[in-house]
Parts: structure tokens; C-alpha cells; sequence
């Protein structure tokens, strides 16, 4: 399965906590225990990364950790930010 990581595109470090509920794609699995990795899809017209979550079916992990490494390199792979 297919989601965003969260509701918008990465946020400054420690802000999270003010918009938790933007995270529910994530936590349905985390809290499920369902296999699930998380890649770079592209990033925002400000430079902040764009993630997408592939999650997999219990005790699946590599198709969960496959599936990210497909995604991962049809999407240009990692991206360091520009310092």
C-alpha cells in the first residue's frame, strides 16, 4: 500500500509536535506493526523533501523493503539538501 508520509512536505526540526495529527498515515502502521519503509519521492518548490510510504502485510518486510528500493530508484534516488 501506497500513502504520504505526512500531510505537507518536511518541517523545520522539532516542530512536530504542534501538528501531530498531520502524521496519521504513518502512525496507523506504526501502531499496527505492520511493515513499513519510507523513501523520497521529490521535494517541494521550497527544497523540503516529499516522502511516500509503502507498507506491507505483517511479517512482509521485503516486499515493504523491496518495493522502497523500486520507488527509490525510479524516483532519483537520495538527494542530499543543499548546505
Amino acid at each position: 500500500m501506497l500513502s504520504p508520509v505526512c500531510a505537507f512536505p518536511g518541517m523545520v526540526h522539532g516542530s512536530t509536535y504542534d501538528v501531530l495529527e498531520a502524521f496519521s498515515y504513518t502512525m496507523t502502521y506504526n501502531l499496527s506493526g505492520w511493515p513499513a519503509a519510507v523513501v523520497r519521492a521529490g521535494a517541494s518548490p521550497e527544497g523540503l523533501p516529499i516522502g511516500v510510504q509503502v507498507a506491507a502485510r505483517p511479517w512482509r518486510e521485503d516486499v515493504a523493503l523491496s518495493a522502497a528500493q523500486f520507488l527509490e530508484g525510479a524516483l532519483s534516488g537520495f538527494q542530499p539538501p543543499a548546505l
